[in-house]
């Protein structure tokens, strides 16, 4: 299954249900496209996750960390942290991203597991990522290998990979070495309610004043520290929301592109269509029909 267009709630957490309440873990294999603009939007989700990169190279943001990730190479990304993906350098990209209930390692609440080697490091003051290589990102593969085929007792083996992935973690120190600063956790939820607030308000105009007001900062500090965690400025990352929003209405209703300008935030369609195509390369209704084509011939 794919995890490009994921539904997100307007403080950016990702509301797909990942696996099953038996069964909380699932396998994503996405491929990120330049071309259609698919790639993993920023977001954030209570579930830890683990990724493989199966093809190309990708460029991951967690937080305000960037850095980038070859074939064979791999990543763990911690419960809550915001984080996205997109091919580096290279048309498209092929990713594993198995997502995982932290109640899967360490059991209930309260139990011995969880207590001592599950919680510690999922809450506030943890880690936000850890690059895996070697044989732990091909451990991660494996684990995807056998959400993948799915064969007899597929789900105790992926229950123990986990725990030995998780184990290997915690014996090499990976998920100590660095905890997070009480600074960069204000940061983070910071930001999360920024965020929260332009997805709120995204049909609306919006200034950098009322943004600024919101979060209790001077203009600058605001636009600084925006773009420090998010890699763009608050204009141009509300001008992309619109612009994918927008996107999610051509691909899924029959309004006319009029409507679908003025119903996601901007002041008169042509301002539209010519942001549209300078962000797609194709005209809204160009990428209308382009994108039901695509899909008619899947």
């Amino acid at each position: 299954m794919a995890l490009t267009h994921i539904k997100v709630a307007k403080d950016l957490q990702e509301l797909t249900l990942h696996g099953t309440k038996a069964f909380p873990v699932a396998l994503y294999e996405t491929i990120l496209r330049l071309d259609r603009l698919d790639f993993l939007p920023l977001h954030w989700h209570k579930e830890i996750q683990f990724v493989y990169v199966k093809e190309g190279s990708v460029q991951y943001r967690v937080g305000a960390e960037v850095f980038v990730l070859e074939q064979g190479d791999g990543v763990f990304v911690n419960a809550s942290c915001l984080h996205e993906a997109r091919p580096y350098e290279i048309e498209q990209a092929k990713i594993y991203c198995v997502n995982v209930d932290p109640m899967l390692l360490g059991g209930q609440e309260g139990r011995i597991m969880a207590i001592k080697y599950v919680d510690p490091y999922i809450t506030t003051n943890s880690l936000p990522f850890v690059r895996l290589s070697g044989a732990l990102a091909r451990a991660v593969e494996g684990v995807a290998l056998l959400l993948k085929e799915r064969e007899l007792f597929f789900e105790m083996k992926v229950w123990r990979e986990l725990l030995l992935i998780w184990e290997t973690m915690l014996t090499q120190s990976l998920l100590t070495e660095e905890l997070m600063s009480p600074s960069v956790i204000v940061q983070h939820e910071r930001a999360k309610e920024m965020l929260d607030y332009l997805h709120n308000h995204y049909q609306e105009k919006i200034t950098l004043d009322d943004l600024a007001a919101h979060v209790f900062l001077s203009r600058a500090e605001c636009s600084r520290f925006f773009k420090k965690i998010v890699g763009i400025t608050p204009f141009t990352y509300i001008l992309h929301y619109r612009l994918r929003k927008s996107m999610e209405l051509l691909r899924d209703s029959e309004q006319s592109v009029t409507t679908i300008a003025s119903s996601t935030g901007f002041s008169t369609v042509s301002y539209y269509i010519d942001r549209f195509k300078e962000y797609t390369g194709y005209t809204p209704h160009v990428y209308r029909k382009k994108f039901l084509m695509t899909n008619y011939k899947v």
